[in-house]
């Protein structure tokens, strides 16, 4: 009785009868030689062929502008203060790097106090009502939220996410503790994601918070998680959110040794903030995925110092609180300043876009896309790779044979 075949002879008889008739229909070497470079003329293999950039323009809508996005949130402060001949205390590196990527110059924050501002850039909601402009604790009373975010609809497109919190209680996982005792300045309501149910309630999401600078805090305690994460190109998530403990995001006056928890000199709480974007943005575009992904930053604050009457509430769009917004990246447009009329609101649509989602407020649903400050939409760099190895497998097996 004959022996039965394996799979993997099988396989290496299918891989020899396929060349075998490949090399009957095209016996002539010369001929090979013209079906390559007319492939290489059609375009077929193109671009990936005779260069060495695996990536490519293209005007398809349904391309993502970007594949990872890092996200900071700055604190209480508006463009004036932060930005240009006008800063308040020290502002040469914000202001270099807008000058030297992208700026919205009229871009708004929507509410005061920080908690309904946090909650607008991952929602698409207006939170700035009470309990939520007080900025209460998150699960606490009524200051829950059941709506959908951000998070939901990224991890509905496949996409994987982590929020880096500086300062933060615990290693990963959702923790309303709050003390800022000492050299601690983690601040609860600058972490949204707590006073979402369906993330709070879930321990799989929790695990997705985590501890920006478990081996220090306080002033320029600096996220080295997220550092971490950026040149781990295996374990990189496609939507990072940095919330910067409350020294480095210039809400509160700070030494090497103390957080206060409110800001007792205005040109220090902003130089300070200055500072730390010196040392943390320049880390993050010089990380593996910022190298080798298409991968952009964004940069904004909560909420700056315009509209101040009523002190307490919704601003935009009845007053534009104008707040600095910049995105840098390899893909970003280089020296780019638009005075188009942007907002909280905005920063959602532009995920929307970017990422092909549905809205999640008519607000968001609205808003004006900050696509206008990327370049054309890139074929990921996962699906470019898959596509230049397969041609490459082809041109390999052609080149054998001639």
């Amino acid at each position: 009785m004959p022996r039965p075949i394996s799979g993997s002879q099988l396989s290496e008889f299918r891989t020899f009868s396929i060349e075998r008739d490949m090399l009957s229909m095209f016996g002539s070497k010369k001929i090979w030689i013209v079906i390559v470079v007319t492939l290489i003329g059609a375009g077929v293999l193109g671009e990936r062929l005779l260069f060495s950039h695996p990536v490519s323009q293209s005007k398809n809508p349904d391309l993502p502008y970007f594949d990872y996005l890092v996200v900071i949130v700055m604190e209480n402060a508006g463009i004036n203060a932060t930005y240009g001949s006008s800063c308040k205390g020290n502002c040469t590196y914000v202001t270099q790097l807008a000058n030297t990527f992208s700026l919205a110059k009229n871009y708004s924050g929507v509410a005061h106090r920080s908690g309904p501002d946090y909650l607008t850039l991952t929602s698409g909601g207006n939170y700035s009502y009470s309990p939520f402009d007080t900025d209460c604790g998150p699960q606490v009373g009524d200051c829950y939220i059941t709506a959908p975010n951000i998070i939901d609809r990224i991890e509905a497109t496949g996409r994987t996410w982590k929020a880096y919190m500086e300062d933060y209680p615990l290693i990963q996982g959702c923790s309303r503790t709050q003390a800022i005792i000492g050299k601690n300045a983690y601040v609860n309501d600058h972490n949204p994601f707590l006073y979402y149910t369906d993330i709070s309630n879930d321990p799989s999401r929790c695990s997705r918070i985590v501890s920006a600078n478990p081996q220090s805090e306080g002033y320029l305690a600096l996220p080295t998680v997220l550092f971490s994460d950026l040149n781990n190109l295996g374990s990189t998530p496609n939507f990072m959110w940095l919330s910067p403990n409350g020294c480095d995001d210039g809400h509160s006056t700070c030494t090497d040794t103390y957080s206060n928890s409110t800001c007792t000199n205005f040109e220090r709480c902003i130089s300070q903030g200055n500072e730390y974007l010196s040392l943390v943005v320049p880390q993050i575009l010089a990380s593996n995925t910022f190298k080798t992904r298409n991968a952009i930053l964004y940069i904004t604050w909560d909420e700056g110092n315009s509209c101040t009457n009523p002190p307490i509430g919704q601003t935009y769009p009845t007053c534009i609180d104008r707040v600095p917004a910049i995105f840098a990246g390899s893909h970003v447009k280089r020296g780019y300043v638009s005075n188009t009329g942007f907002s909280h609101y905005s920063f959602v649509k532009t995920l929307e876009v970017a990422w092909n989602f549905s809205a999640l407020t008519p607000l968001d649903d609205g808003a004006t896309p900050m696509t206008t400050f990327f370049d054309p939409p890139l074929a990921s760099s996962e699906a470019a790779l898959r596509s230049a190895t397969a041609e490459w497998t082809i041109v390999n097996w052609i080149c054998k044979h001639i």
